[in-house]
């Protein structure tokens, strides 16, 4: 009898060991995970992300602001408890962070803050004690979602948008300055800094606004101050001349929306959705972004797939290190950025100049996730 009792005493306390844990082996990583109160994510759950391979979501929340961790089980090499609760709060420039702990976690991991307005940069910087310790891609259609990959934690951070510090910047030089600046009052355009930041090249012709019409090709009046497009057929590449320009490659977006990803294409997506870091890169004169595009991604071991649109008379990129359109939801694709402006035309038909900033961006929603406004 007491041998009857002992062992039911030893099934209870089993039953009780395996419910104090969590039991996350019958936790769906293709579901998000809710962070427990105590913020503490388990070794064991952390071993099964590991050994299954797998991505998983942890979410938490801080005064009505929703923020998520994703960590991919490819980038674990050690496993311990971790802690992933933050608190976060608005500040006069941007948003505060704080961590429970300030401990490493022994892998990158992805933080996504959802916040509850729409901010017009679609960049930041996180700051801890007056140094940037973070690049911050910021993306979203109606809010904005900021995303952060960590790899060290820092005890506390204030996030603010890139545009806020140009902005500050910009003033103080001024006011440092204001005895020697003229501003003629004959001019009433305000200056484009897209054409303040860029060396013209060749004949570069830009827009001067008055179109009303879409061209042959469809395409809708090129804003004024930007470049019109060049045609394949009249391209004149000088090799003699070389420019420098910068590129670079993300599907941030992607780590936002894991549900609507084809379950075959995960391990395609890096931990922080960059593919390829700005990075600066010789062209010659004339070429397109699309020329420059394909050269990138051979010396980059990248793949790259496009497609030839006669009625748009461009090449059309469909897909990015085996990423296609419709790959993360119908609304889906690759779209680029030249020095903060999406052309409305195709990139074989932008003739780049030196010294600009060229971003291949996947959406997950026509562009609206990625800062694109109006139409194209």
């Amino acid at each position: 009898m007491k041998r009857i009792i002992c062992l039911i005493l030893a099934l209870v306390l089993l039953m009780t060991t395996t419910a104090c844990s969590g039991n996350f082996a019958q936790v769906n990583l293709n579901e998000p995970i809710s962070i427990p109160e105590n913020g503490i994510i388990e070794k064991s759950a952390l071993d099964k992300v590991r050994s299954e391979n797998a991505i998983a979501t942890f979410t938490g929340s801080s005064n009505d602001i929703k923020y998520e961790w994703t960590v991919f089980g490819s980038d674990i090499n050690e496993t311990r408890d971790i802690n992933l609760e933050v608190s976060l709060n608005k500040s006069e420039k941007g948003i505060k962070i704080s961590f429970s702990e300030a401990d490493d976690f022994g892998f990158p991991a992805l933080l996504s803050i959802y916040l509850n307005e729409k901010w017009t940069s679609d960049s930041a910087t996180a700051f801890s004690d007056g140094e940037g310790v973070y690049s911050v891609s910021v993306t979203g259609s109606k809010t904005s979602i900021l995303n952060i990959s960590v790899d060290k934690v820092v005890a506390e951070w204030e996030i603010i948008p890139d545009m806020a510090i140009q902005s500050e910047n910009t003033t103080a030089k001024n006011e440092q300055t204001s005895e020697k600046v003229t501003v003629s009052q004959n001019n009433s355009t305000e200056k484009d800094n897209y054409l303040s930041g860029v060396q013209s090249s060749g004949d570069r012709v830009y827009s001067d606004g008055t179109a009303t019409e879409k061209d042959k090709y469809d395409t809708d009046p090129v804003p004024e101050g930007k470049p019109m497009p060049v045609e394949p057929e009249n391209q004149e590449i000088n090799n003699k001349k070389k420019h420098t320009c910068t590129f670079s490659i993300e599907c941030s977006t992607i780590l936002n929306n894991l549900s609507d990803l084809d379950p075959d294409k995960r391990h395609l997506v890096p931990s922080d959705g960059v593919i390829l870091p700005p990075t600066k890169v010789t062209f010659y004169e004339g070429e397109s972004v699309y020329d420059v595009l394909q050269r990138v991604c051979k010396e980059n071991n990248i793949h790259m797939e496009s497609s030839w649109t006669p009625v748009y008379n461009s090449a059309y990129i469909e897909g990015i290190n085996n990423l296609y359109e419709f790959d993360c939801g119908e609304l889906s694709g690759w779209m680029y950025r030249v020095n903060g402006w999406y052309p409305n035309y195709g990139c074989s038909r932008y003739q780049l100049a030196d010294g600009e900033k060229v971003e291949w961006r996947y959406t997950c929603d026509l562009g609206n996730d990625v800062g694109r406004e109006g139409t194209w």
